[in-house]
């Protein structure tokens, strides 16, 4: 028979004493401000995919619209408010394309997944003075077979 014991574990508190982290610009900014990118600077991917993901979450109740007012033009904004939620499928975005179709205008498409099913999105970006506002969205599901 093997006897086990345990032994004593002493204290220990890390960073004790240290000085407290200094914050970078772009993690002292909120997450929603992050998503809008850097005023004159391209549009990246994982921005878009960020807004197209908040997008679908608001579409399907997860999300109040009020917290993408920063990253939507105020016509997108209106609609979205007005759109009545769905309680659908939480959708994952995977693939995210994007093409510049004119200058400070971007088209993303991409896939949304949920429930083993894919879905297309579709968005249009444009860039401000503030960073770049998604102005159109479109979640274009499969038909159901017949």
């Amino acid at each position: 028979m093997t006897r086990t014991h345990l032994l004593p574990v002493h204290p220990y508190e890390p960073n004790r004493g240290a000085p407290a982290p200094v914050l970078m610009p772009e993690q002292s900014r909120p997450p929603l401000a992050r998503m809008l990118g850097r005023a004159g600077e391209p549009l990246e991917l994982r921005h878009a995919r960020a807004v197209l993901t908040a997008i679908l979450e608001v579409s399907t109740g997860r999300r109040s619209p009020g917290q993408l007012r920063p990253v939507l033009t105020p016509r997108m904004y209106q609609y979205l408010r007005a759109a009545p939620p769905s309680r659908g499928p939480r959708y994952t975005v995977k693939s995210v394309r994007a093409s510049e179709s004119a200058k400070g205008r971007v088209e993303v498409c991409g896939t949304a997944h949920a429930d083993q099913r894919a879905s297309a999105v579709m968005a249009k970006f444009e860039q401000t003075e503030l960073g770049w506002r998604c102005s159109f969205f479109l979640l274009v599901q499969p038909q159901p077979s017949p």
